[in-house]
């Protein structure tokens, strides 16, 4: 299979000649990154409210809204630490079509999430003062276009490009992964599917990429 280094030809348009490296490299996070990925420690003090520190909004209960657990967030910094310094990283390797699209999709799924939190942020703001507006016996006037319709057009746009990013990011990670000799059950097993959304996922793949070795012709799994 052709091996590229930079964004695939059928999906972006032809990098100019100043642009030689993948977006994730030059990006301006708002912290420090290595490798691409967040260097936490320093980024925690650049983080919003709304990410977890302790002056994030509380829910209605009283209570912190959970995140990622303790035994996720341990595992992805097990995972991340595993690559850190490794040869692999030293001496980096051309990437697949596949990875190089799992890397523009993380990339772009991290902007939908960026714009959804801030939609989500001035949503939350308003609560206050639509309370006031409803004990007041004007709950009819959130029905107004210019406020109701306006409100849920944003957010449901938010929503929406949120979750399209979020299914470029995992489809690619299937592509990846039969690249690599996952069946359709591997996969299902890993990413939580059910059997019949691994098999829409492994066909949407196949679809978007004709050469997705088949079971057959592919190359054993990568440890």
């Amino acid at each position: 299979m052709k091996r590229l280094a930079t964004s695939l030809r059928t999906d972006r348009p032809e990098a100019d000649e100043e642009a030689t490296t993948l977006p994730w490299d030059a990006a301006s996070w708002g912290f420090t990154a290595l490798d691409g990925l967040p260097d936490l420690e320093e980024s925690t003090g650049n983080l919003p409210p709304s990410c977890g520190v302790p002056d994030a909004p509380l829910l209605s209960t009283g209570v912190v809204a959970p995140g990622f657990d303790q035994e996720l967030r341990g595992s992805l910094a097990q995972l991340w630490a595993a690559h850190e310094g490794s040869p692999d990283s030293r001496w980096p390797r051309e990437l697949t079509d596949y990875e190089v699209e799992v890397l523009h999709a993380l990339v772009d799924r991290r902007d939908a999430a960026i714009r959804l939190q801030r939609v989500l942020a001035d949503d939350i703001a308003q609560v206050g003062g639509a309370g006031s507006a409803i004990r007041a016996g004007h709950a009819i006037d959130l029905l107004d276009s210019s406020i109701g319709g306006a409100a849920r057009r944003t957010v449901t746009d938010a929503v929406a490009e949120f979750e399209g990013a979020r299914h470029r990011f995992r489809l690619a990670l299937v592509a990846v992964g039969v690249d690599n000799g996952m069946s359709g059950a591997d996969i299902g097993t890993a990413l939580a599917f059910s059997r019949q959304l691994a098999s829409r996922y492994l066909h949407e793949a196949r679809a978007k990429w004709p050469g997705l070795r088949e079971p057959a012709t592919r190359r054993g799994r990568r440890r």
